[in-house]
């Protein structure tokens, strides 16, 4: 989510073999802490809830039935590995929980939900519990603290409290953090000035040249478009990185498959091609899975696509790595050039980062907008909605490519002007490029 939701379900084991005084089977039955993303996970019998936990709050985040270890309503499976919790959707959520008693936060009697300084403490304490990337933007965030309480009382208003916790989050230019109370809406990072300010002419660009004319052909649900721009080099436009499915209900695993599907078509259909172009510039994000899959045709070996840890506490998780393999009919391995911007964001960039890694790819364009840990989404006691960066990325390389973005091999200006009246500048080079084996 990179611009991605949190789903997850469960599995439950219930039965009991053997005989005489053996150890009953262990069940997931109780109360579970997750190691990272604060929850606190509480099974009985063939249910299931999930609360937000800080050291001043348990807020319930959803909750419902078991069916077969799943609880579909929020696409999330559950299960026991190793003695501890494992929370997975099908893609690439990872989550797991050691068994805890219930955390006394849980059992007070909770404080009014328009209570501006209860509200404000949860927002803090959220930030400072899970937050990962503190460090890389130079944020003390305990001082923020100090500088900003002091203006919250039981009297402030909603629009005095939204324009505190802006305030207070305006040094923090990641892309994936955000704040949303009824109307009001906040996001410390913007897209490149440039972009901005021809958003709707950039917008007509692509579906009038990109998804739109003659030779090109676009599928699974416009998130994919290809054509040939002459007999020795082809084009790819992947406008996001979710819902290639047309099915609603498909989640990461669904959708990646679907990914995988129309990018075989695409390849396929440009089989005799010396090189590709793949165009990720204006790509915003969707799903990890669909990264890896659309990364996975243009590998002939397993390699690590990127690694990740959480904050837990004041570490992390253990580093996890999630790779990529030769996977559907065929793989393409000639030249491929990707081309990026600063409007690259989330999954895009973590595709860049698979690719980055394979050694026919050379990354055309401007650095991307450097946000790529997955999405942890808040909601505050009287109905806000904010959300943060609980996770630190790498490359395969193991560089860490928050805040600063995914540089190219080969830096070319998004010219937005220049784009809109017809000379696309980044298209052009990689078009050279491809041409002449550069």
């Amino acid at each position: 989510m990179s611009c991605r939701s949190w789903y997850w379900s469960l599995a439950l084991l219930l039965s009991l073999s053997g005989c005489g005084d053996a150890d009953p089977e262990p069940t997931l039955e109780g109360v579970w802490t997750t190691d990272g993303y604060g929850f606190v996970v509480r099974f009985e019998g063939d249910t299931v809830a999930l609360h937000e936990l800080t050291t001043v709050s348990c807020l319930l985040f959803t909750s419902g039935p078991l069916e077969d270890g799943s609880l579909r309503a929020a696409g999330l499976n559950f299960r026991l590995a190793n003695d501890k919790l494992l929370i997975e959707d099908g893609g690439t959520l990872h989550i797991t929980g050691h068994r805890t008693r219930l955390p006394e936060v849980c059992t007070r009697a909770p404080a009014p939900s328009n209570d501006p300084v209860f509200n404000f403490e949860v927002f803090w304490r959220t930030f400072a519990e899970q937050y990962a990337l503190f460090d890389l933007y130079g944020v003390d965030w305990q001082a923020r603290y100090e500088r900003f309480r002091a203006r919250v009382s039981d009297g402030t208003t909603d629009d005095e409290l939204f324009a505190i916790l802006s305030e207070s989050l305006a040094p923090l230019t990641d892309g994936h953090i955000g704040l949303i109370g009824g109307t009001r809406r906040f996001q410390p990072k913007a897209y490149p000035a440039d972009f901005e300010a021809h958003r709707a002419e950039i917008t007509n660009y692509i579906f009038e040249r990109l998804l739109a004319g003659p030779g090109v052909t676009v599928t699974a649900e416009n998130r994919m478009a290809y054509q040939s721009l002459d007999e020795r080099v082809g084009y790819i436009f992947v406008t996001r990185m979710d819902q290639f499915s047309p099915h609603p209900t498909d989640g990461a695993a669904g959708n990646a498959e679907a990914a995988g599907r129309a990018l075989d078509e695409a390849l396929e259909a440009l089989s005799d091609k010396d090189a590709l172009i793949i165009d990720v510039r204006f790509n915003p994000g969707g799903y990890d899975a669909i990264s890896l899959a659309l990364a996975s045709r243009f590998t002939d070996v397993e390699r690590i696509g990127f690694s990740k840890k959480t904050r837990d506490g004041d570490g992390h998780t253990p580093l996890r790595a999630y790779r990529i393999a030769p996977a559907g009919p065929r793989q393409f391995l000639k030249p491929v050039y990707l081309l990026t911007s600063g409007a690259t964001a989330s999954a895009a960039e973590n595709f860049t980062l698979a690719m980055s890694g394979l050694p026919q790819v050379t990354i055309v364009g401007d650095r991307t907008m450097g946000a790529q840990s997955d999405i942890l989404t808040r909601q505050m006691p009287n109905g806000w909605t904010f959300w943060l960066s609980p996770e630190i990325y790498q490359a395969p390389d193991g560089e860490v490519y928050e805040r600063i973005g995914v540089p190219p091999d080969v830096e070319v200006a998004l010219d937005a002007a220049s784009l809109v009246a017809g000379s696309d500048r980044i298209l052009q080079e990689a078009l050279r490029l491809a041409r002449t084996g550069g």
